[in-house]
């Protein structure tokens, strides 16, 4: 199969184009600070660290219907909370990486790019973590998922104890939607 000049100039322009569409939007970085939380309210916090694997898996995190925030690799985002019964619930968004070396390479990235706009027009949100937030407390969750073969990623929380989550969370950037 070969490939006109112009053909590959088109493939790879719309290839730049789509690799738009997936951003990973991210706030400040991450700075240590001591605030009190509201004696009315909890605060939440959720991070996910660097890792190598997984890294074109971003989640959209809800705490029911209400959109939080697109957590990536390298991100953290925290709210506070009335005391109640949180819901949080995650979605799947694809952001794979764009490395067109060949024109196949260019085809292969347009079609990963056409699935993740697939995947990210639907939204079909998944139970993450169901805790009891009461006033005055601080939680810390680290977002991690299982993943195999067959399947998509299934996301979940893990609770962390303050000091390590501070820890974890250096180097991390405030995740928006």
């Amino acid at each position: 199969m070969k490939f006109s000049q112009t053909q590959i100039y088109i493939m790879f322009f719309a290839t730049a184009f789509l690799f738009g569409c997936a951003s990973k939007p991210v706030g400040e970085a991450f700075a240590m600070q001591k605030s009190a939380v509201d004696t009315d309210k909890a605060r939440v916090f959720i991070y996910k660290n660097e890792q190598l694997y997984g890294s074109a898996f971003s989640w959209l995190i809800t705490e029911g219907e209400n959109k939080l925030a697109i957590m990536s690799n390298n991100t953290y985002f925290v709210f506070d909370s009335s005391p109640k019964t949180l819901t949080l619930k995650a979605d799947l968004r694809s952001t794979p990486t764009y490395i067109p070396t060949s024109p196949l390479g260019v085809v292969m990235d347009t079609i990963g790019a056409t699935n993740a706009h697939e995947t990210n027009s639907k939204i079909q949100l998944e139970d993450l973590h169901t805790f009891s937030a009461s006033a005055g407390a601080t939680y810390y969750f680290r977002l991690e998922f299982k993943h195999d073969v067959v399947s998509s990623p299934q996301p979940y929380l893990v609770a962390v104890d303050e000091e390590d989550a501070l820890k974890e969370m250096q180097g991390t950037r405030f995740a928006l939607l």
